[in-house]
């Protein structure tokens, strides 16, 4: 008499040798385990289904340039953008290669976004049209051609302090929205501190040196 297994469809179970007296059982028994159990994959899957990165993200009010897509000055009015990683609504974008952002306002300085659903744009106010856009930076123009950029702050990057007197100044953070965060880390004599009225907006960051000589890195996010 020939032995009969079954592999089961859901994790390429084998079901043992059949018996007399109690194959229902174990076939029951077997199927219930197939159904039932978990590996990695199903873990992964379930964690994507439950959007966790993009919840976290948007949770958080972070969105911005994680790494790559530096600006670059062009023959064109389109700046050169190299390839990267950045989150925008919670939403992971890493093209292959290079992106075109399209062209840019002639004869200006205009601020590059990215949003989720439209893609890249340009504005003169260096505000994002829809919450947590992310920001690539900064593009100025002449007829034809971008003549200089400025890109991006990344989350949790350091920003160089070096004020030019003692007393309140500012200083553009350019992560293209209000920080969640910020920290200062002095790397010299003296201090620096964030002013007690206003500690950031989605421009500046606003604070203190005790006098010329001071530097700090500010950490931001």
């Amino acid at each position: 008499m020939a032995i009969i297994r079954t592999v089961l469809p859901r994790k390429g179970i084998i079901q043992p040798r059949h018996g007399d007296n109690y194959e229902i059982d174990l076939d029951t028994n077997w199927s219930l385990i197939d159904s039932l159990l978990q590996d990695s994959e199903d873990v992964e899957a379930a964690v994507l289904a439950a959007g966790t990165v993009e919840a976290w993200m948007n949770d958080r009010g972070v969105s911005g340039v994680f790494s790559g897509f530096t600006l670059s000055t062009s023959a064109t009015l389109t700046p050169g953008v190299a390839a990267g990683v950045l989150y925008a609504q919670g939403k992971r974008y890493a093209p292959g290669g290079a992106p075109n952002p399209g062209a840019a306002p002639p004869s200006a300085t205009s601020f590059l976004f990215y949003n989720s659903v439209s893609g890249f744009y340009y504005n003169l106010t260096g505000m994002a049209s829809t919450p947590l856009d992310a920001f690539l930076g900064k593009v100025t123009t002449n007829a034809t051609a971008v003549t200089a950029v400025l890109s991006a702050t990344k989350p949790w990057g350091l920003l160089s302090i070096a004020p030019t007197g003692p007393g309140n100044f500012a200083v553009e953070h350019l992560l293209g929205r209000t920080p969640r965060g910020a920290t200062i880390l002095p790397t010299s004599g003296g201090a620096v501190w964030f002013q007690s009225a206003t500690l950031f907006d989605a421009t500046y960051i606003y604070l203190v040196a005790s006098a010329i000589e001071v530097t700090a890195k500010v950490q931001i996010w």
